[in-house]
């Protein structure tokens, strides 16, 4: 069985799988509050299957990008559990899950940019295409102002895009078309985890510096 967890974003979800059968999901919309919430979460996810708890033999977790906090928040659990249970812990990108979602969603384009808001005027973006019932990714991502990554959506031949920052991209470039869904969830990470072009180390993956700096030392 896989445990997804999915903070990366304004989102705050858990998934239980077992093989490719979704078991329970939670998701809540909290923008903040992430550490609060994770262990209710879990808690009553996992007191709803007891069993559940001796059978999870991965925990699968999203590293970004996405908020510095929520991903470490994510992290820390997961690395935690998997530690705890003696089971596998694997990174799957936020981005992949944003793309996963939307293809599943809308049979159509072969190809899609996912986009993330990065807030600053910026948006998170990586194109991907249809690959045998799965997804490649195209590029690696990379962190652009919305009319750069609308352009790049065009060279990559890529007509829609979806994520949290999809409506920014659109915004640029009218003709793209914006897909479902805006936000990612843990049951995307979990289904992804176990295909090894997927599964990342559990390692936060930023693409652009966090906010936090060393404090400087004064000088002597």
């Amino acid at each position: 069985m896989i445990l997804g967890i999915d903070t990366a974003l304004s989102g705050c979800s858990v998934s239980l799988l077992d093989g490719s059968r979704q078991v329970e999901a939670m998701f809540e919309l909290v923008h903040r509050g992430h550490a609060e919430r994770l262990p209710l979460m879990i808690a009553t996810l996992l007191d709803a299957h007891p069993a559940a708890r001796g059978a999870i033999n991965t925990v699968a977790v999203a590293v970004g990008p996405g908020s510095f906090t929520g991903i470490r928040v994510g992290l820390a659990a997961a690395r935690a559990l998997a530690l705890a249970w003696q089971a596998r812990c694997v990174g799957v990108s936020s981005l992949m899950a944003t793309a996963a979602a939307a293809f599943a969603a809308s049979p159509d384009p072969a190809s899609l940019m996912a986009a993330i808001d990065a807030s600053r005027g910026q948006v998170y973006a990586q194109p991907f295409a249809r690959n045998d019932g799965g997804l490649t990714a195209l590029a690696a991502p990379r962190v652009l102002a919305p009319e750069v990554a609308a352009d790049w959506a065009v060279a990559e031949r890529c007509p829609a895009v979806a994520g949290s920052g999809a409506a920014l991209v659109a915004a640029a470039l009218p003709a793209l078309t914006v897909l479902p869904p805006e936000w990612t969830d843990a049951g995307w990470i979990a289904r992804l985890a176990p295909y090894a072009s997927a599964a990342l180390a559990p390692r936060a993956l930023y693409i652009r510096p966090h906010d936090a700096r060393p404090m400087a030392v004064p000088a002597a």
